[in-house]
């Protein structure tokens, strides 16, 4: 039954709530929405079925760096947990790609619409992952192709 509050919500909120649904995860909206900018390099990383070493150097840079976004060096156990979160949440996410590839792009779609920066982050993104281990394959160019249609990327 949809109610008015979910009407009033945005898809990607209705996405947090059905992914904390399936997940015990303490992320707020806005590093929720980081990792919904980033999944399309997830289905890159994995569209030749392998999640190379690069790659998931790169997956654990990222997690890294969203850290750094969200914490100060003055809370570090705080800072650790919330880079084993987003570390766990990449993890889930490539080993269930199928799963959430639809609800994900759907919401990330409408969230990027309009906004040349987010698109812009989300293609680049998808690059620097395909680039992370021995360039880029015809497979990964194949996969940032369709997925910048998807999505509604220039490229």
């Amino acid at each position: 039954m949809i109610t008015v509050t979910t009407l009033m919500k945005t898809q990607v909120e209705q996405l947090l709530d059905e992914y904390k649904k399936v997940r015990n995860i303490d992320l707020s909206l806005e590093q929720f929405t980081y990792i919904l900018n980033l999944y399309p390099s997830l289905i890159v990383c994995m569209c030749d079925g392998v999640l190379d070493k690069e790659e998931w150097d790169g997956v654990l840079r990222t997690a890294k760096g969203l850290t750094l976004e969200y914490t100060s060096s003055r809370e570090p156990e705080e800072a650790e947990k919330l880079e084993q979160s987003f570390r766990t949440e990449f993890r889930y996410l490539l080993d269930n790609i199928d799963k959430w590839q639809k609800k994900f792009l759907n919401a990330l779609k409408n969230h990027i619409a309009g906004n040349k920066l987010d698109k812009e982050f989300v293609l680049e993104s998808m690059y620097l992952f395909a680039n992370a281990s021995d360039g880029i394959s015809a497979i990964e160019q194949e996969t940032i192709e369709q997925l910048s249609q998807r999505l509604a990327l220039e490229f």
